[in-house]
């Protein structure tokens, strides 16, 4: 082929014209920036989702002594109902709170028991968005008579 010349246009045996190459090879493939400039993009995707995901396993920490602090108030209720309604010994009182402290370590509980009512305050620290530790209350008010 000699310069200034066109490339010669070939037919296959089917009948279809193939074309020759254009002779443009900086057109053909992506450049190494390209490449870098989408793995950037795809790298700050997945920081985004791994940001998500530690969210939320820390709210469903959360959210499972949350469900834990609520059990044991129901708990300690269900005792003084079952000591017909008189504040419970410290040695049961004692027992049901190791078990809390078993569950959530930095749990503090105050129980007042009235009348007819037993009120359970518990306090415990968990994890929040952007905070270390928060403090968190709990209160259950519960009427003792059946």
């Amino acid at each position: 082929m000699t310069v200034g010349m066109r490339a010669k246009t070939q037919i296959t045996k089917e009948g279809h014209m193939i074309r020759p190459p254009s002779g443009n090879a900086r057109n053909a493939g992506f450049t190494l920036i390209e490449v870098l400039v989408a793995l950037l993009i795809l790298l700050v995707g997945l920081l985004g989702v791994a940001g998500t995901q530690l969210l939320s396993l820390q709210q469903v920490n959360n959210a499972n002594l949350r469900s834990q602090i609520n059990n044991h108030a129901v708990e300690v209720v269900e005792l003084i109902r079952a000591n017909d309604g008189q504040a419970l010994a410290a040695a049961t009182q004692d027992a049901w709170e190791s078990g809390l402290v078993r569950d959530v370590p930095s749990a503090v509980t105050n129980i007042v028991v009235n009348a007819n009512t037993a009120t359970v305050t518990i306090t415990w620290n968990e994890r929040e968005y952007g905070q270390s530790d928060a403090a968190k209350t709990f209160t259950l008010a519960a009427r003792i008579d059946q």
